[in-house]
This record gives structure tokens, sequence and C-alpha cells, in this order.
């Protein structure tokens, strides 16, 4: 079986790491819907007697690139499941058998102190889905940028006594915005010892992007200047774009250690560590590599299950992008083989997060004209700051179908959000079934 598991693993490997280098990425496609260089329209060869190559460039190009830069990592930060399986043991030397160390099945996206048991091995999969619906809760679909100025011959911002047309903008509004994830997470775990757990949990990741956006020209010169289509006189327009992507997310290796027991009071500490093996491009990975040392405890009262959880995310590549992890909650035994669950889930920005973008301007030289410009190399930064907290409800049941005969556990929850920090969905169902040995 364990053979099984991890030629799976490698096969699931080899199918993410194919490339695709002629394939453009998700990202690209919501950082260009009017082409590679921002907002390029029709050239008119004279504007007011000014050679005029009309484009409204590195403005958009900074304004999309910041907001590509605050989707990746919000929206490849999927749940994790507890590296503890619904049924855990500890081995009675004295009568030389296994033993249940915890009458409940525990939560799924909750770690808890109990830990599996010698040489005991767990095997599983989970299965979400997230349809992000809004961004800091506006929603998606009609997002709008009305700040996109015309740029780079006279200036950003344009200078007093440069031609009327440089004061122009566009305003560009995504009337469909559809980014959408399928997600099968496989994940093991192995009792080293009766206190010491490890465990690896690799996502596959299905990501789909349906982009219809609308470009409208802002003309303030008389006469106007900026057109798509300068014959007909054209200030709006339309482009669509759509791909899917598919690949494996982040791996994370995880271990805990069972630290103390007593009068139904579990305590355990572990580590999380997160390695960046999915594509951010594509928004299956968040690029970064994090530790995540953590607590957590858990205390029955005969079917209740109280517990919680906590940590601090280090970031290693980006230190303002480390976060605080919580989570806490109930499990309440219904009947012998079925559990109801409630936690709360969430994360908390350690300090303001800066993102910051710089694309190439077309600063024209003084020598030169704007229908055969020779450019300056200069580049435009634009930054924004960034600060989230993400909480969400999770609701659901877990049963054990075989009850102890068999460690066999299925679960069905849905995410709910309690705020409207970052990238969210309206609700994230989950499933998923696990297997002991």
């Amino acid at each position: 079986m364990k053979g099984i598991v991890w030629g799976l693993v490698c096969a699931v490997l080899l199918l993410g790491g194919v490339p695709q280098a002629a394939a453009r990425s998700l990202a690209d496609r919501i950082n260009s819907p009017f082409g590679a260089l921002g907002i390029e329209l029709d050239v008119r060869p004279s504007v007011n007697n000014v050679p005029h190559r009309a484009h409204f460039t590195s403005d958009s190009l900074a304004t999309l690139g910041l907001l590509v830069k605050q989707l990746a990592p919000s929206a490849a930060d999927f749940p994790a499941i507890s590296t503890a399986p619904g049924f855990t043991f500890r081995y009675n030397s004295q009568l030389q058998v296994f033993e249940r160390s915890s009458t409940s099945l525990g939560p799924v996206f909750v770690e808890r102190p109990q830990t599996l048991g010698v040489n005991k091995f767990d095997i599983g999969f989970s299965y979400l889905y997230v349809d992000f619906d809004e961004l800091d809760g506006k929603d998606l679909d009609g997002l709008q940028f009305t700040t996109l100025r015309h740029n780079d011959c006279c200036g950003n911002p344009p200078s007093p006594g440069t031609p009327a047309f440089e004061n122009d903008t566009a305003t560009l509004t995504f009337e469909r915005f559809a980014l959408r994830s399928h997600v099968v997470s496989l994940f093991a775990t192995y009792g080293v010892t009766d206190r010491w757990d490890v465990n690896f949990l690799l996502p596959v990741v299905f990501t789909s992007l349906h982009l219809r956006a609308h470009a409208h020209l802002n003309n303030k010169s008389v006469p106007a200047t900026h057109f798509f289509d300068v014959a007909a006189g054209r200030v709006d327009e339309e482009r669509s774009s759509s791909a899917d992507k598919t690949g494996v997310g982040d791996l994370q290796l995880r271990t805990k250690y069972h630290v103390w027991e007593a009068n139904g009071f579990n305590l355990a500490g572990g580590l999380s560590l997160r390695i960046p093996t999915g594509d951010e491009e594509n928004f299956q990975g968040i690029g970064d590599i994090t530790l995540t040392p953590f607590l957590t405890m858990a205390q029955e009262y005969g079917p209740l299950d109280i517990h919680a959880s906590g940590g601090i995310e280090l970031n290693f590549d980006d230190s303002d992008r480390s976060r605080g992890r919580y989570a806490g909650g109930i499990t309440l035994r219904l009947i012998e083989q079925i559990a109801f669950l409630a936690d709360v889930v969430g994360s908390s920005n350690l300090k303001t997060d800066r993102i910051n973008v710089s694309v190439r301007q077309f600063v024209n030289q003084g020598s030169s004209s704007e229908a055969t410009p020779a450019t300056i190399p200069v580049f435009l930064r634009k930054s924004a700051k960034l600060s989230t907290d993400l909480v969400d409800l999770n609701l659901g049941f877990k049963i054990s179908p075989f009850g102890t005969e068999r460690a066999v556990v299925g679960f069905a929850t849905v995410f709910v959000p309690l705020n409207d920090d970052g990238l969210r969905a309206d609700a994230i169902p989950a499933v998923g079934l696990e297997m002991g040995f």
C-alpha cells in the first residue's frame, strides 16, 4: 500500500512538472487583456499637428500588476487538512494491543494534539471547490479601474503646457471575472512513535479563469484624440479570455509531538514546512518557503471535544507576508459513528505587507516623434499596502461507516467567510476520505 501511495505521488509530481513554456499563464491574462503593453490604441498619424502614437501602457500595466500580486498568494492558500486522522491509537505494552487514544473523531481542518500511534499509517484524500467571488468586499464581476492615465511622451503626470490629449484617461471594467479552483489533496501520516507523527500533503489543482473586460476612453481634448478605431471614432473595446491550468500545489511536510495528556486534556507542538512546488503565476502556489511552528490542545468531556491551535507562519522569502494562524471549535459525537463539527479558522498579517510592481515606461527621447518613438529606459514603480484578516466558519460532519472495526472516516464540510478581507468565496465545500492501517 505504501508503494502505491508513493508511486501515485511521483506520478502527480511528474504531471505537474510538464513544462508549458508556450502557454500564457493565468496571471498574464489578467495583466494584459488589451495586449502585452497595456491598452494600446489605433495610431493617429497627426493630432493637432503633433505626431502621436496613442497608448495607455505603463499605468495600466502597473495597476493590473498590483491586482495580480494581491490575488496570487490568497488564491493559492488552500485549507490544509489536519495531520491527525479520525482514529488515533496508543500501544498498550501490557496487553500488547493498540487502544484508541481518543473517543472523538476530531476536527477536519484544525490540528489536534492526538497522534496516530507507533507504526500506524494513514492515507487519504480531500476535495474542495473554490469559486472566488469578492476582493476586499467588492464583487470581482464589475471590478473597475477608472484612473488609467495616458502616459509617456510628456511626463507622468503630464506637466503644464503639454498637449491636452495627455490628460485623457481610460476606464477598465472586468464585466466578468471568474476564478475557480478544484483542489484534490493527497495526504499520508506515519506514527514514528506513540507520540510522534510525520505527515505530507500534496494538492493537485485545476484552476480556470474566464475574463470579459471592457475599456472606455475618456477623451478630454477637442477634437477627441484617442480611439480604438480612428476611422470609426470608436472609444469602447471589449475583450474576452479563458484558460484552464492543471498542476501540483505547494507541498507541505509536517511533524507533531504529543507533549502532555492528563484527565482528557492533551497538548502537542509541531512544525509545518511549505515548499513552493505550485505555480504562483497560475494561482496554484504562494511562491514562498514558509515554516510554521504551532501548538495545539484539546479537552474531551464525554462526547464533546473542545480544541484549539495556533502558530506563526514565518515567510523566508518575504517577511512582510508572515502570518499568524489560529483555529478552534468543537466536535460533538452525535452517535458512535457520526460527529458534528464547528470550527473557526483564521489567519492575520503580522505586519502590513507592501506589494509593488515595476513596469517599463515609453518616455520618448527629445529628438524622436511619437509616430516613430525612440524610448528612454525608464521604469514606473507602483506600490500598495495590504493587511488582511481572513476568518472562516467551518461546519460539517464526520462519519466512520464501519465503526471501530475499520479505521475508515469520511467527512463533508463547508467554509463560510465571517469577514470581507482579501480574496473570498461565498462558500467552500469540501469532502474527503481517509483509511488507517
